[in-house]
Formats: structure tokens, sequence, C-alpha cells
């Protein structure tokens, strides 16, 4: 049995550069798996594999002397360290990205990123 470990060290990196100040960053992996029922199926549904897919986003302040590394519509490489060294590389599209700033209490300014995976990702490896 394993041992549970904190996410504080994670990060985000496109290319060789990290993305500053990362909040939070989320991946979800789907797969479509399509059901079937057919008169050897007994009255109830089947599924086979389906097609993998995935969405994330990434949580992260603005950095007013940073320059931009996720911009709207590129394609990149995302590496999403779950700690200090292990990372899954996910190939994505950024879908959106939105900025949020509260004049009213004056929080720190947030970004988000939401991508699209775009192709096979490779897996962080655990003994």
């Amino acid at each position: 049995m394993g041992t549970p470990f904190s996410g504080k060290n994670g990060k985000v990196r496109i290319v060789n550069t990290d993305v500053a100040d990362v909040l939070k960053w989320t991946w979800n992996q789907t797969s479509n798996n399509p059901s079937y029922a057919s008169n050897s199926t007994a009255g109830h549904k089947k599924r086979v594999l389906g097609v993998k897919d995935g969405t994330g986003t990434i949580e992260f302040l603005r950095d007013s002397a940073a320059a931009q590394i996720i911009n709207v519509g590129e394609s990149v490489t995302l590496l999403l360290y779950e700690d200090g060294t292990k990372n899954h590389s996910v190939p994505a599209v950024i879908d959106s990205l939105s900025e949020a700033v509260d004049v009213d209490n004056g929080d720190l300014v947030r970004m988000t990123a939401n991508f699209s995976q775009n192709g096979a990702p490779t897996l962080a490896t655990y003994p």
C-alpha cells in the first residue's frame, strides 16, 4: 500500500518555462466507451473501449513582469507536476483564457486557462 502525498510542490511547465504562481491545475481524462445491447447481451448493456480524451484547467496569478506563456488557440505540451518530480506530459490546445480582476476588494488578479488534450499523454510513473 502506498503513501498519499501533498500537491504543495505541484507546478506547470510549458517547454522549459514554469507557469508563474500556479494556484491549482486539474486534468480530467475521459473515454466515450460506446454501449450496445443485442440478442446476446441478455437484456443488459455492454460496453466497448472507446476513444480517450481529456480536458483541464490551470489557475494562476497574473504576473505583470513575466511574459505571457499561455495564449489562447496555441498548441503546447503541458508538463503537469503533481509534486516536485513526477509529471504528466500532455499535448494540448489552449481553448480559453480568462482573467478575473476584483476592484471591490483588491484581490490578486487571477487567470484561468482551459485546455483540451491533443493526442496521447505520457503519464507519470510510480514504483
